[in-house]
C-alpha cells in the first residue's frame, strides 16, 4: 500500500509541475509573442517616427533620424510633382543625408499610400536605390468621387534591426484653402 501511496504522489506532482509548466508559457507567450513570432518569421519589429510638420503638396519633408552616439542629418522625403496630382505618374524619393550611420542603411524602401479619411485599399511603392544613393520609385493614386481626398503616406525603411516607419498626411488634389 505504501508504494501506491508513493506512485499516486509522484504522478501528481508530476501533473501540478505539466500544469505549472502550460500556464507559464501561455503567460509567457502571451506577454512576448510579437518577439516570439519575430524569432520564428524573422522579421524585425517595427519602429513608428513622428516626422515635423510638413506639408508633401508643398516640399520635400525632413526625417529626422537620432541615434544615441551621434545624429545624423535628415533624410528627406518628396513626392513629385508638387501640388500632387491624382491619376498622374508621381516620383516618390527618399533622399538620405551626405553620412549614414551603419545601423541607418537601408535593405529596403516602401511606401504604403492609404486613404486617411475613406478606405481606397492599400497602394505599394518599392522605392530603388539609385547611383546617387537617393531611394526613388513611381506609382500614382486614384480619383476619388468626393473630390480632394486625405492620404496617408507612410514610408517603411527595412534596418538590420528594426524597420522604420514615419507617416505623412496630404490631400490629393488640393484645394485651393492653404492647409
Amino acid at each position: 500500500m505504501k508504494i501506491s501511496a508513493i506512485w499516486k504522489t509522484e504522478r501528481r506532482l508530476w501533473q501540478m509541475g505539466a500544469l505549472i509548466l502550460l500556464v507559464l508559457s501561455l503567460t509567457l507567450t502571451h506577454f512576448y509573442k510579437d518577439r516570439l513570432l519575430n524569432l520564428v518569421i524573422d522579421e524585425p519589429l517595427a519602429t513608428q517616427i513622428s516626422p515635423p510638420p510638413c506639408n508633401l503638396n508643398r516640399t520635400a519633408c525632413a526625417l529626422p533620424i537620432m541615434t544615441p552616439v551621434a545624429s545624423e542629418a535628415p533624410w528627406t522625403f518628396s513626392i513629385t510633382p508638387r501640388p500632387i496630382p491624382v491619376s498622374a505618374p508621381l516620383v516618390f524619393t527618399l533622399t538620405p543625408p551626405e553620412r549614414v550611420l551603419m545601423p541607418h542603411t537601408p535593405s529596403a524602401v516602401w511606401v504604403d499610400l492609404t486613404g486617411d479619411s475613406m478606405d481606397m485599399g492599400l497602394i505599394r511603392i518599392a522605392l530603388q536605390q539609385q547611383a546617387d544613393g537617393q531611394w526613388q520609385g513611381t506609382g500614382s493614386i486614384p480619383v476619388c468621387v468626393s473630390g480632394a481626398m486625405r492620404w496617408r503616406a507612410r514610408l517603411q525603411m527595412a534596418l538590420t534591426q528594426t524597420t522604420l516607419q514615419a507617416d505623412w498626411i496630404f490631400t490629393a488634389p488640393e484645394s485651393d484653402a492653404r492647409h
